[in-house]
């Protein structure tokens, strides 16, 4: 589409608003209105270059549509002239003073190059640079160019620049919503919550680009509370992105407030917001850290397109709700489609073959994810898999391969030593880890490896020289010390932490496990009785105590208190008690089982086979360790 004036003879196109990026006006008119302004301008400039052959008689200037006509009756007011003109002009055509149009920007070929520019410069990552270029020419800023520097600013983390600028902005820019938006997305991702909610109290009309900053900011500054909040308080109608930051907000906490109010904002939604990939994902994500299994798998097999991201997100749910066997089985589903893995499905399949623990399966599926090994959070997660799965070679040469390891990745080798008992080799990575990187969890793993390793000297050692001891690292070390059977040094440990903390469950489980491995009755008692007292609202954890307390008795032959436990525990605690599954590896397959299971076809032959080796134990003079066996 195209038209011609007099002035102008030359074919001209209609001009959409996407190529005039330098008018900061929201226009209610049609395409035409910005060809018109276009034209304007080209008019203006004509008159600029040729003022030096104007003479002074009556010059008549055309403007297309007949918008408005002008004398220039004296060439000494054309400077004058051209700048009304300009002004002119444009209000005239756009009516900004009337409520259906938006403020308009000064309109310079000068600020046009400069907003031209400098989106260029972020668009290829040179935000430095866009920032240089904004101070360099100040005289011709718009509201347009402030919004781009605020923007170099966040994506450059540099905060002090992102003041600055905001300190150089006009009151009149202020209460441009773009301006208010940039700012709010500064403020949060500098981690200045404050600064934002002030810019945001100052936003006159509700709007889901400002609305969106804030939930985004929240969330991203871990206050998925605050995100709840905000969203209860927006009176528009809100779009998938802000319903995909409350989904994000609710997977974060996962507790009851946040499982309720995202199951009522599932029910609510639009049929229409589920045509939004990212959203749909979102949701299933959120339904997986629910523990709500079976509606994200009902919503995955909805999905009418599937790719990498959401089979990535169905592996990690299941990894996550400790269903590794299904995890590998929807791996093996995504290659069947031709799936292409990325680094999300591989870090889900290492950690469900970490909780396999089978080393022919983490070397079967190692050699299917070779291209991504030399991501550097995917070797961290193999020293794991590999460390659980006793492929102790392996996990070393990854390990070694590494030229700056950071502190998950010399925990990871830590606790690979730990589950294979090589604690002085687990001391000697430790030694390494520089001093100014040491955390708790660096202590945990150090401590527990001398626990399994028996090494209680060289934990006594490193637990003195630990500068501040937290909850997690006292339990690990009463852990080390009950072991060892030190249960009196262990229990004036967990004395001396009580003096200035509140008790902890988790400790007095770590002496009561240890207690049930040396036969220990009367301590068992003792401890299960203490822990009622103490802990009286954690039936999940009463519940884990009374059966190691009903494996205590089992221990020594006392199978009749053994079997009172369980109707006392399901009075007091219920019956939520999950049933341990165990597997083995017979001709490539992995196969399930727990106790007393007659689930496997072949049962029958099985029960014969165990009989028939017992009888042959016990022909050859065999004792079985009755401690051992539970009922």
């Amino acid at each position: 589409m195209s038209f011609t004036c007099e002035s102008c003879p030359r074919p001209r196109k209609i001009l959409r608003k996407e190529t005039l990026p330098q008018y900061k006006f929201k226009i209610k008119s049609d395409q035409m209105a910005y060809a018109e302004v276009h034209e304007i301008n080209y008019h203006i400039n004509e008159l600029e270059r040729n003022k030096n052959i104007l003479k002074n008689d009556e010059t008549k200037i055309k403007f297309p549509v007949a918008i408005m006509s002008v004398q220039v009756r004296r060439i000494r007011l054309l400077h004058i002239m051209l700048n009304y003109l300009r002004s002119y002009l444009i209000r005239h055509l756009l009516n900004i003073e009337q409520k259906n149009y938006r403020y308009v920007s000064q309109i310079s070929p000068s600020s046009i190059k400069l907003n031209s520019t400098m989106k260029n410069l972020i668009a290829n990552h040179q935000y430095k640079e866009a920032l240089d270029l904004f101070e360099k020419k100040l005289s011709i800023h718009t509201d347009a160019t402030f919004v781009l520097a605020l923007k170099a600013s966040t994506k450059l983390s540099d905060h002090q620049r992102g003041i600055n600028i905001h300190q150089q902005l006009p009151l009149k820019s202020l209460k441009n919503l773009h301006i208010q938006t940039a700012l709010i997305h500064f403020y949060m991702q500098s981690h200045r919550v404050k600064d934002a909610e002030q810019i945001f109290s100052t936003v006159e009309k509700e709007n889901l680009f400002v609305y969106g900053a804030m939930l985004k900011g929240y969330l991203s500054n871990n206050m998925p509370e605050k995100v709840f909040e905000l969203y209860k308080k927006i009176s528009i109608k809100v779009d998938a992105v802000i319903m995909t930051i409350l989904f994000n907000a609710c997977a974060k906490i996962c507790d009851d407030h946040a499982i309720q109010i995202g199951n009522d904002a599932f029910e609510k939604l639009p049929k229409s917001f589920l045509e939004n990939q990212n959203l749909f994902c979102t949701i299933i994500d959120m339904f997986m850290k629910f523990h709500n299994v079976e509606r994200a798998e009902y919503l995955f097999k909805q999905m009418k397109k599937v790719d990498s991201s959401i089979y990535g997100i169905m592996m990690n749910g299941y990894k996550m709700n400790d269903q590794p066997f299904e995890c590998l089985a929807i791996f093996e589903e995504a290659k069947k489609k031709k799936i292409p893995i990325d680094i999300h499905m591989a870090l889900a399949l290492v950690g469900a073959c970490a909780q396999i623990g089978m080393r022919s399966t983490s070397r079967k599926f190692l050699s299917q994810i070779s291209h991504l090994q030399k991501n550097f959070q995917l070797q961290n997660a193999l020293i794991d898999m590999l460390g659980k799965s006793s492929d102790i070679q392996q996990a070393e040469k990854i390990f070694q391969s590494i030229s700056q390891p950071n502190l998950i990745t010399y925990t990871a080798m830590i606790n690979a030593y730990a589950r294979n008992g090589m604690g002085y080799e687990a001391i000697h990575i430790y030694e390494q880890i520089p001093e100014d990187m040491h955390d708790f969890i660096s202590y945990v793993c150090i401590l527990n490896a001398c626990s399994h390793s028996g090494l209680v000297d060289q934990a006594r050692k490193i637990f003195k020289n630990i500068p501040r001891k937290n909850d997690v690292i006292v339990t690990s070390m009463v852990d080390c010390l009950s072991r060892m059977r030190l249960f009196h040094e262990a229990q004036n440990l967990i004395d001396e932490f009580e003096q200035s903390n509140a008790p902890s469950s988790t400790m007095y489980m770590a002496m009561l496990s240890a207690a049930r491995n040396f036969h220990q009755v009367n301590l068992s008692e003792k401890l299960f009785a203490k822990m009622k007292n103490l802990f009286a609202e954690k039936k999940t954890n009463l519940i884990s105590a009374s059966i190691l307390l009903s494996n205590t008795y089992s221990s020594v032959g006392d199978y009749q208190s053994a079997r009172q436990q369980r109707p006392n525990r399901i009075k007091q605690f219920g019956n939520n008690v999950t049933i341990g599954l165990s597997w083995t590896e017979v001709n490539d397959k992995i196969v399930c089982f727990k106790a007393h299971d007659r689930s496997h076809p072949r049962t029958n032959e099985i029960y014969a086979e165990l009989d028939r080796l017992s009888n042959e134990l016990k022909e050859h003079d065999f004792q079985f360790d009755p401690s051992w066996i539970t009922r």
